[in-house]
């Protein structure tokens, strides 16, 4: 079981967390299209003679259930981690690097939407751009997510909660404010409030996407596999970064290059489950 964000799942982690996440029907015209892009992280896996197969392969997720291709996984994992921190001053390298962050990051034009989404997290930096668009009028309405994550202890308060606290005490109204507190995963994050929004009869035709930079990208896939056809999805990342997950600075630390490089490993893993 993992304890840090930095670790890959287990498969029988994983089919825990997935009969605790959930279910929502997929739309027809969308189950069997996907959203992710892998291009960026196969050309870097390329340059380092790694093993593009997690990337390109057919897989299913019971195939992962086999402990040698889970233990090939996560070497490949732990084998372009070295190679990133081994190749941080190598200016060949720099242009992959910053491919890598920028497919991640992508956002778009800001415009008025119906609701403004900000997916969980431990601060509060996704919740300030949203109080920061909602007094700009982008949206009258703001929708927190998340409980906490699987591998944390979930006795302790909801990060929803704590959202909506800091939303209410810097200016937005509690009636202007939607709580979605059961959540686990990103996945999950999409799944339940979609499902709450529908059960509650709000408009949600379209949607302003709060994340972190380098979460954008794997928030939006979701969205655009779980949300009704028609639906127009806004990315707008946060204004603060901390050095350590920045486009700079990511590769430079290892924390920061094992969450940014995850973060593929999560595409690739919702799509074998076909939640994006």
């Amino acid at each position: 079981m993992r304890t840090s964000p930095t670790q890959l799942p287990s498969y029988k982690e994983l089919q825990k967390i997935l009969a605790s996440e959930a279910t929502r029907k997929i739309s027809h015209k969308k189950e069997s299209v996907h959203y992710a892009d892998f291009s960026t992280i196969i050309a870097l896996l390329n340059s380092f003679n790694l093993s593009t197969e997690f990337f390109t392969k057919d897989f299913k997720f019971a195939d992962f259930g086999d402990n040698a291709l889970f233990n090939e996984t996560v070497a490949m994992f732990n084998g372009l981690i070295g190679n990133i921190l081994g190749a941080q001053d190598d200016q060949t390298k720099q242009k992959l690097f910053n491919d890598l962050y920028d497919y991640l990051s992508e956002e778009d034009t800001l415009e008025e939407a119906d609701l403004i989404f900000v997916f969980g997290a431990k601060q509060t930096f996704r919740t300030e751009k949203a109080v920061d668009l909602y007094k700009k009028g982008y949206a009258t309405k703001i929708l927190v997510s998340g409980r906490s994550p699987s591998y944390e202890n979930n006795n302790a308060a909801p990060e929803a909660e704590m959202f909506a606290s800091f939303a209410i005490e810097h200016g937005v109204p509690k009636e202007d404010i939607i709580i979605e507190k059961e959540s686990i995963t990103m996945p999950d994050n999409v799944k339940r409030s979609l499902n709450l929004l529908e059960t509650e009869n709000i408009p949600h035709g379209s949607i302003i996407l709060v994340n972190s930079a380098f979460s954008q990208r794997r928030g939006w896939v979701h969205f655009s596999k779980l949300s009704n056809v028609g639906t127009k999805l806004i990315r707008a990342n946060v204004d603060k970064v901390s050095d350590m997950f920045s486009r700079d600075g990511w590769y430079k630390n290892e924390t920061g290059t094992k969450v940014i490089v995850k973060e593929f490993f999560g595409l690739r893993m919702s799509e074998v489950l076909n939640t994006s």
